[in-house]
């Protein structure tokens, strides 16, 4: 039985688009380069269906089978982004009505309607047929279905499908949603305002270019659309699993397009896309930390680039040190698998400026000592890295699909973005501090963690979060909860009886009154100290029973001697209310403190461009670090021992400067 490398380090091959005899070439320099992974065929259902019915798997079967004799592992991945010409001809009503109308056509990809029964009947088939092919052959280690499935993206204007027959479905879903009771759904949108009421679900129409709808509307909409493309995914998962006992998954994006939350539950692995250069690198350190608390295991980075991004055009360049340093970052916060996309340039269309391993006439491109030195380096590592994983800090910030919808289609305040604004103004603040938090869907457990944040979650009542998050509370949780939280109920409406859907009553608070923006106040706390915030949202409280006042706006004509913050004992533990967004420096304040208060401490100290985190196993402990400014880093170490890397030995709190891109493995003595 062939047996898997790990760490498993890569790239996406796309033998079909080039001379068979180019096969050996290719495979042979990955090895001299030191991959030990491809993932294959997504695009490539025309070379594998030539013509309806007639299958040819005998290219895939050749690279799968050199690939074993060299060592090199496969991910296959089924074709249904790309229908081939045959099926376009014959069938043109699979594909996708964008907002405007256009029909969408063949050329493209994720063009086509998730929703077409005669789409899913031939993607069933081919995909079954590949996995009676493929799937109990040993030397595939994994399985991608389909390719970086957006529902509000690309040619289709933000909204996914709009034709008749998604019109149609549509109804029939809203039915399902509201027990067939479109007063229901009247009652839960407010749809009294501009005669909109409806009066049965036939009257639900798809979206139209240039109209002001109804953000419950819309909500409901691309839910609609999403839900559609996770059933999409969740049936080649089933069928390729009646095969196949490799882990499956599909590559999602970083972006809230598609819910992770439902993606999550269907799938064996979380497999992720990113294209992260010099100007957001740090950033790719949140998506981590959204995939790998996920399913409990390590996450598969299935694409990023070693050189640059880019279709028609090249852009953002790497310089040096950055494809080592976008690796190990990855792999020190919880990969297992890193592919590069892609691995030879392509010598035609739509993308064949990408930046990849290999020219597209089959020359290393300037990175490949670069991507050999990995491969050397994951090599050496590669006891400790398998042997160990990524600690969680204890804290955890939750984030959601159907929040993200909810302010796409009314954000509350101007300039405010959900996605953006959940990193910038909490998470970043914590990592860079060195609590750094896991981030967490709403359905996923709590347990582990001792103090949880949820700021930008308008609906508590998604996957029960309230109930299980005042479960975890009563047993000793410190559940920070706000702004902007719990103020509408599931289809973006606000509550008519109270400001609040539930924290009102339970946390015994009552929000007086909100403001969408303002200056930055200034906000003095109980104990004496002061803080400040940022002009995004305000929320003015006032306590009663047994909820105290933390800290009150100290400044503003309106708002000025309102609580801003707000403490309720619940259970054993405490609930607590964050009426603002806290300037950086506040936050991370008051993020010790309550850290502290549950024997939370941050991992070391180091400047903020430097990413660390410590990994335990059965056997060893290990702390890594890694600068991401391509600027020097100073860190602490908070143990003694030897860098994998190099074998120089490290007390515990010695304070190391970290060049450039620079990285530690320091694994305890």
């Amino acid at each position: 039985m062939f047996k898997v490398k790990k760490p498993i380090f890569g790239s996406n091959y796309y033998p079909e688009a080039w001379e068979r005899t180019e096969i050996d070439k290719d495979l042979d320099l990955m090895v001299k380069l030191g991959l030990n992974c491809v993932r294959i065929a997504e695009f490539a259902w025309a070379t594998m269906e030539p013509e309806d019915g007639k299958f040819d798997f005998s290219l895939f079967r050749e690279v799968v089978d050199k690939c074993r004799e060299r060592g090199i592992s496969v991910i296959m991945g089924t074709p249904t982004a790309c229908p081939p010409q045959w099926l376009a001809n014959k069938h043109p009503e699979i594909f996708a009505v964008a907002i405007d109308g256009t029909h969408q056509t063949i050329g493209g990809r994720r063009d086509v309607c998730p929703g077409s029964e005669v789409y899913l009947k031939y993607c069933d088939r081919i995909v079954e047929e590949m996995a009676k092919e493929f799937g109990r052959d040993d030397n595939v280690i994994g399985w991608q279905i389909d390719n970086e499935i957006e529902p509000e993206r690309g040619n289709l204007g933000a909204m996914g499908c709009t034709c008749d027959e998604c019109e149609k479905r549509f109804r029939e879903y809203m039915k399902k949603q509201y027990d067939g009771d479109i007063a229901a759904l009247n009652r839960e949108w407010g749809t009294g305002v501009f005669s909109l009421r409806y009066r049965s679900f036939d009257d639900l129409r798809k979206p139209a270019p240039r109209v002001w709808a109804h953000p419950s509307y819309d909500f409901w909409w691309i839910k609609f659309q999403n839900d559609a493309q996770l059933d999409f995914i969740r049936r080649q998962r089933e069928i390729i699993a009646k095969y196949s006992d490799a882990p499956v998954g599909h590559d999602s994006m970083p972006i809230f397009c598609l819910d992770y939350d439902g993606l999550m539950r269907d799938m064996d692995i979380m497999q992720f896309n990113h294209y992260n250069d010099v100007s957001n690198f740090r950033e790719a350190t949140f998506w981590y930390d959204l995939m790998r608390p996920m399913k409990n295991r390590p996450f598969w980075v299935t694409e990023t680039s070693c050189c640059w991004n880019g279709s028609t055009t090249a852009n953002g360049m790497r310089p040096k040190g950055f494809n080592n340093a976008n690796v190990w970052l990855s792999v020190f916060l919880g990969a297992e698998l890193v592919n590069y996309w892609l691995w030879r340039s392509h010598y035609g269309g739509h993308e064949l400026m990408h930046g990849a391993c290999v020219s597209s006439c089959g020359r290393p491109f300037h990175v490949g000592n670069e991507i050999k030195e990995l491969s050397d380096e994951l090599k050496l590592t590669s006891g400790v890295i398998c042997g160990t994983r990524p600690v969680t800090s204890g804290i955890a910030l939750h984030c959601s699909t159907p929040a993200n919808e909810t302010f796409r289609f009314q954000n509350m305040a101007q300039g405010f973005a959900y996605c953006r604004d959940l990193q910038r103004y909490f998470y970043s603040p914590l990592a860079d501090i060195q609590l750094r938090p896991d981030v967490i869907t709403p359905s996923h457990p709590v347990d582990e963690y001792k103090l949880v944040f949820t700021p930008f979650m308008p609906d508590l009542t998604e996957a029960d979060l309230i109930g299980r998050m005042l479960a975890w509370t009563k047993n000793g949780g410190t559940w920070v909860v706000g702004p902007m939280s719990d103020n509408r109920n599931r289809s973006g409406a606000k509550f008519t009886d109270r400001a609040l859907g539930s924290l009102e009553n339970i946390a015994e608070v009552r929000q007086e009154f909100y403001l969408p923006g303002g200056e930055a106040y200034p906000v003095g706390f109980a104990c004496g100290a002061s803080g400040n915030s940022l002009p995004v949202f305000y929320e003015a409280y006032t306590v009663s029973g047994k909820a105290e006042t933390v800290a009150e706006f100290s400044d503003g004509e309106y708002i000025k001697g309102y609580s801003a913050i707000t403490s309720t004992p619940y259970g054993k533990g405490k609930i607590i209310i964050l009426g603002f967004v806290p300037s950086p420096e506040t936050l991370q304040e008051f993020a010790k403190f309550l850290a502290a208060e549950k024997g939370v401490k941050p991992l070391t100290t180091a400047d903020k461009n430097v990413v660390t985190v410590m990994r335990e196993g059965e056997n060893e402990r290990a702390f890594a670090a890694i600068e991401t400014s391509r600027e020097n880093g100073k860190v602490t170490l908070p143990i003694g021992g030897v860098n994998a890397f190099d074998g120089k030995a490290y007390d515990k709190g010695e304070e190391v400067i970290l060049p450039p891109y620079g990285k530690l493995l320091v694994v305890e003595k």
